[in-house]
């Protein structure tokens, strides 16, 4: 059913688009994958007095098998398959957690260095020093009064 390797190999997946598409392409295989609610499900006797058949329903039906044990749920039993599938999925998210981040930390190094521009430039160096060098009379002849403030 399900032959891919459990890891993603690095040269599909390691630019951007290639692990986007990979993702998707999990993301359709895990189609399986709904509420436990619509899921075909068993008693906890029945499955346990035929645990052969069981797991061969399992295996050729949806892969997926709700337990049930007095009547409550109480577990959902996957084919190896379908798990491998759940684990590569991991995998996936964890790699794309990490471009994720990787692609902020870039964004925020870009922020940084464009304030730092900002803050050492030529024009910022020129109204520092000429707020430093303001001498009594010049701050008195541009003062006004805000709103709050006697005029």
């Amino acid at each position: 059913m399900i032959t891919k390797p459990l890891v993603p190999q690095s040269d599909d997946v390691s630019d951007h688009e290639g692990l986007v598409r990979h993702a998707k392409r999990l993301i359709k295989k895990l189609g399986w994958l709904s509420p436990t609610a619509s899921l075909g499900s068993k008693g906890g006797k029945d499955f346990g007095r035929r645990i052969e058949a069981s797991l061969t329903e399992i295996t050729h039906g949806r892969g997926v098998m709700r337990l049930q044990l007095r009547k409550r749920d109480a577990a959902v039993v996957m084919s190896v398959d379908h798990y491998e599938e759940v684990v590569r999925m991991k995998v996936l998210y964890t790699e794309l957690i990490e471009q994720v981040k990787v692609k902020e930390i870039a964004e925020e190094t870009d922020d940084y260095e464009a304030l730092y521009r900002r803050i050492t430039s030529p024009q910022s160096r020129k109204a520092a020093d000429g707020l430093f060098a303001a001498t009594s009379d010049s701050l008195r002849k541009t003062y006004q009064p805000g709103g709050t403030e006697a005029r």
